[in-house]
């Protein structure tokens, strides 16, 4: 893993003022809800049945298996619809069911932070995490870098997305239109100087990511359940 972050801080890229021609792809994703996945712990209850009090954690195929009403497939569901989900199952047993969920434990909202930070790591996400926070606890962005368009990958390696976040227009002028919260599965990197070609680029770190992250046991641990903790450094 020290390997692929060397070489993505060494990424050969040529400097421009802007990235206007990049394309119509390139630009802020849009805000997503939170979603469960592998690892999540949580307590359910319901109302005047303490027989479905239990606390569960969903297992590697995404699933929980709760009382009564058995298998329950949660990763993907945001809280409303598991709340939702769980009720309408609960309600074929009792009319006056009403279900409640609290969130135990978050382990598989992890995001990559690469590039020209000083600490480049897996960062769990707990609660809401702007790529502001998640470059501060990366340490900073080296003073070498240049921050009108760092990367943001979303989608995974098997079907990508290509965004740029101006982290400068965020500092200087408070922009928080260029504001963006991280999910599971995101890749931020930080590049060391403005891009001519996003597209080029984007598949130049595509090409380094795919054979030594995106096969490998740290990366689909980073997407699944993964190691406990708020983050852990990939050069440990």
């Amino acid at each position: 893993m020290l390997a692929l972050l060397l070489a993505l801080a060494c990424v050969p890229s040529q400097a421009p003022p802007n990235v206007a021609d990049a394309g119509e792809d390139i630009r802020l994703p849009p805000q997503t809800a939170f979603t469960f996945g592998a690892g999540d712990a949580l307590k359910i209850w319901v109302w005047r049945h303490d027989d479905l009090t239990v606390e569960v954690t969903v297992a590697p195929d995404g699933a929980i298996t709760y009382p009564l009403v058995g298998r329950v497939v949660v990763s993907g569901l945001t809280y409303e619809q598991l709340v939702d989900t769980l009720q309408k199952k609960v309600s074929e047993y009792y009319v006056d069911a009403t279900v409640q969920v609290n969130v135990v434990t978050v382990t598989n909202q992890k995001v990559l932070i690469l590039g020209e930070v000083q600490q480049p790591q897996v960062m769990q996400v707990k609660n809401d995490l702007s790529i502001l926070e998640a470059l501060v606890i990366s340490g900073g962005i080296n003073p070498d870098a240049r921050t009108s368009n760092v990367l943001l990958i979303r989608g995974g390696l098997d079907n990508p997305k290509l965004y740029t976040v101006n982290v400068d227009a965020l500092y200087g002028r408070g922009d928080m239109s260029q504001m963006v919260y991280l999910q599971r599965g995101d890749i931020v990197v930080v590049p060391t100087k403005t891009i001519t070609n996003v597209d080029r680029f984007f598949r130049h770190i595509q090409a380094i990511l795919a054979p030594a992250v995106g096969g490998s046991a740290v990366y689909r641990n980073f997407l699944g359940s993964g190691a406990q903790g708020t983050s852990s450094s990939l050069s440990d």
